[in-house]
This record gives C-alpha cells, structure tokens and sequence, in this order.
C-alpha cells in the first residue's frame, strides 16, 4: 500500500521533531574571559607632537628623527597622508589564544559531542583607561592560532568596540547581565557581524583546537597634540550556546 503524499511529510515531521526532542543546549560564558593591555608611554611625559609639514611621497624619512625615542613610548613619527602633517601613530595589535579544550566545558559537550554553536553575546568592560587621547575603535578578529595579524585567510571581523574618549568607559549598549569578574565597570555587549560570527562559532564547535582573538586599531596624535601615553586595558568574554544531539 502506498502512503499519500501528505502521510509521508507528516511522518517525516514526526521524525524531526524526535531529533529535536534529543537536542540539549547549554549556554557558556568563556572562562576565564580575554584580557587586553596596552602601554603607551610614560604619563609623566608632556611631549607634543611637533607641528611639521611633510611630504608623504618623499624617499626620506621626514618626521622619525623629531623626537628623542625615549620620549616616543610607543609611537612613531610618520608623515601623516590625509594632513600632510607629521603625527604619532602607536599601530595596537593585542592578541590572545584561547583553548577551550581546558576550559570548564558543560560535561554534555564533552561527552556527546557538539552539533551546532551560537553566539549568545560577547561582553567587554574597560578595566583601566588612563590613556590621555582618543582610542578609535577597536576592531576585534577570531583568527587560528597561526594566524600572525588580522590579515590572514583565517581572520575574521567578529565585531567593532566603539571609540573611547580620554579616560572613558564603553560606550556601545549596556549588557543587563553584567559580570562579576569587571569589578563593578559598566559592561557593554560588542555589536557582531554576522561573518565573525558563523566564523567563532566553527572555531568553538571544533574546541579541542586552538584559536585567538586579535584586537587591532591605530591611534593618531597630530602636530600640537600631546604624544599618546597611559595605560589601557580591557576584557572580553563571549558567551556561546551549545547544542547537543543525546
């Protein structure tokens, strides 16, 4: 006897809806979560950066040798393009490799396997920030543990941490959760792409291999502006949903 086509469909529902009866899914927040720091330079320094016209296109380096390097921190001189100016640039590129292989997995991922991850959230507080300019926004990649820069095949953009002014908190919306691990500091969710996150997501779902997040921005004093110094640091913490076919 043949079934009607719609018995079949329905029998083939039926059949889902078993597999998906099976499915648990478990929500976890990396831990511990990733920390970020930054030095750049002395506080007590007062240096400016010198108001010198310069040439980008010339052969010879026209602004490097204004300043003593001692008085740099973590800058450099460079003929900036857009002014034509010279300017202190400090390039920031942080990295951090996680492996959640050591971490406190929920006993289901371990032990049957995953079958897809999401990405709940990825919190970030400002721990320190005494940085005396503006920190431009910070671009945050999950790249493979190999990966040298966000620039490799592997890296991806995962989201973009919103402009810090001088001695500033986060600025992108609050995360009603807070952690408990920022001491009391605002905590703010990053705004995700959806490319940097099917990208973390392949990289959780395979847990047992290393990976990383990358930070990177670049920080720009122009001529008359005083050269960029202070401490900053940062964490981060994604949370992530498992699900597990039992």
């Amino acid at each position: 006897m043949k079934l009607h086509p719609l018995a079949l469909a329905l029998a083939a529902a039926a059949g889902c809806g078993l597999v998906n009866s099976n499915t648990l899914s478990y929500s976890y927040p990396f831990d511990p979560p990733q920390s970020f720091m930054e030095n750049f330079g002395d506080t007590s320094n007062t240096a400016m950066v010198p108001m010198v016209a310069c040439d980008p296109s010339a052969a010879s380096d026209q602004c490097g040798q204004l300043l003593q390097p001692s008085m740099l921190g973590a800058a450099k001189l460079s003929c900036d393009a857009t002014s034509r100016m010279c300017a202190a640039v400090v390039d920031v590129r942080l990295a951090y490799p996680v492996d959640l292989s050591m971490q406190s997995l929920p006993a289901p991922v371990v032990q049957y396997g995953v079958d897809k991850v999401s990405i709940e959230k990825i919190a970030y507080w400002i721990m320190n920030n005494q940085v005396n300019v503006e920190i431009p926004p910070v671009d945050l990649y999950v790249a493979a543990a190999a990966a040298k820069d966000e620039n490799d095949p592997s890296a991806k953009l995962v989201g973009t941490v919103a402009k810090l002014p001088p001695g500033s908190q986060c600025t992108d919306p609050a995360d009603p959760a807070g952690d408990k691990a920022s001491a009391g500091q605002p905590v703010c969710d990053v705004p995700l792409t959806d490319a940097g996150q099917s990208a973390l997501a392949a990289f959780v779902k395979d847990y047992k291999t290393p990976f990383q997040f990358i930070a990177h921005t670049k920080v720009v004093a122009h001529g008359g502006e005083p050269l960029p110094s202070g401490d900053l640091s940062f964490f981060v913490r994604p949370t992530v949903k498992f699900s597990v076919l039992k």
